[in-house]
């Protein structure tokens, strides 16, 4: 009986040992295998060395070398903008940190830090640099404007294409200032107008805004506009040369563009596949009267369920070019397969944007209320007097060999002042 319970309290010794044992093990083996952070240390990590600088507008490139340890996360740099501290942290598998952002060319102080995975940082190195010109201050010595038809054209230059954003501001008749719209840009050159105001002289300005939020400060002009007018459409007529998409799909045809009804029945619809629409289209318009031409408005078949929108036979490319009056009969060859625009004036080259930048058929909210408000171009100043308009279709939206438009109104001076 002794002997059975000496040889249990054995086993369960035994057992015991055994799962000890083997608990060691597995804590050993888990030990061995562990990888990840390291345990936090209170270790500080050596700091950078051999910092240069490079200065780059509104900003500076900040050179250095990283110590040979294993215990290293990144580099922070710490700095100052309007007062504010900013941190920028760098990856240890590159030697630099980029600054952007400064809104002047003054000197800027910065702190690097070598930061452990422990987060200790090492001893700080300090040092200073002059950023070169920011980009929007580069941009706001370039503004440049002058009266436009109902206000004023503003002009700038983007040597590095930054993203700009434009206030553009008028006077109000009570000499306060407001603001006409706000236009975003990161074209090498490009301008806007400011318009809708009568011809008395009045201030406009623009004031510049990076995407840092730096400001400059306001560009002022004092402009008399010039006069504008919507061109009277009753006086249209459809100015076909030969070569032109003039065929008309179910009784809807070029004069409903300007008959001033923005409704779906009436358009003018064009017959697919007829050997006139095989891209670039053209159709031409008699003005009916001389004038000199500022911009259009164009709008596009929508539909009443918005099924047409940013779609089908809708114009996306196009080119506009006028002419004073034509040298050739309006059945001659000339205006098929001859230079017939040596003889014309380009008036532009536009394209009818889509908010989102979605495929066809596909549009959001901003989309649809875009196509439906119309699209406004404006022509290249300085033309002269126009009476015809041609137009060049490159493209529509579903490249397809036929046209279909709602409207086009036409803005410019052609000497009527309202009795």
């Amino acid at each position: 009986m002794k002997q059975k319970q000496m040889n249990r309290k054995m086993f369960f010794c035994t057992s015991a040992i055994g799962i000890v044992v083997a608990m060691l093990m597995i804590f050993a083996s888990c030990k061995e295998d562990m990888v990840g952070q390291p345990l936090t240390s209170g270790a500080i990590p050596s700091p950078v060395t051999n910092v240069r600088t490079e200065p780059i507008p509104g900003g500076a490139i900040l050179m250095y070398d990283i110590p040979n340890e294993t215990d290293i996360a990144y580099v922070m740099c710490e700095y100052s903008v309007r007062g504010e501290t900013k941190i920028v942290r760098s990856s240890i598998y590159t030697n630099q940190v980029i600054i952007e952002g400064l809104g002047g060319i003054a000197p800027c102080d910065f702190t690097l830090y070598l930061v452990n995975h422990s987060e200790n940082r090492s001893q700080p190195h300090r040092g200073s640099f002059i950023p070169l010109e920011p980009p929007y201050l580069t941009i706001f010595n370039t503004l440049e404007a002058e009266p436009d038809f109902g206000g004023v054209v503003i002009r700038w230059a983007n040597e590095h294409n930054a993203l700009i954003g434009a206030f553009l501001l008028a006077v109000d008749d009570y000499g306060r200032w407001e603001e006409f719209s706000l236009a975003f840009s990161t074209l090498s050159s490009d301008r806007r107008s400011i318009r809708g105001y009568n011809t008395e002289a009045r201030m406009f300005g623009a004031v510049l805004i990076d995407r840092f939020g730096n400001r400059t400060d306001t560009f002022r002009i004092v402009a008399e506009p010039l006069f504008e007018r919507e061109l009277d459409k009753s006086r249209f007529r459809d100015g076909y040369l030969l070569g032109d998409n003039n065929s008309v799909n179910q009784n809807r045809p070029l004069s409903n563009i300007w008959n001033g009804r923005l409704e779906d029945g009436q358009i003018w619809h064009t017959v697919a596949g007829d050997p006139s629409g095989v891209p670039p289209q053209t159709f031409t318009i008699d003005l009916g009267v001389r004038a000199n031409l500022s911009r259009m408005m164009l709008w596009n078949r929508t539909g009443g369920s918005n099924q047409w929108v940013w779609s089908q036979h809708n114009p996306r490319f196009f080119e506009v070019w006028g002419t004073t009056e034509l040298k050739y009969p309006f059945n001659n060859e000339h205006w098929r397969s001859g230079p017939w625009q040596d003889d014309w004036v380009f008036l532009g080259d536009f394209e009818t944007v889509k908010p989102s930048g979605l495929p066809v058929g596909i549009n959001t909210e901003e989309d649809i209320a875009a196509e439906r408000a119309g699209h406004e171009f404006m022509f290249e100043p300085g033309t002269g007097e126009i009476q015809y308009l041609r137009f060049v279709v490159k493209e529509t939206w579903q490249r397809t060999a036929a046209l279909h438009i709602m409207e086009i109104s036409i803005f410019g001076d052609d000497g009527v002042r309202d009795e």
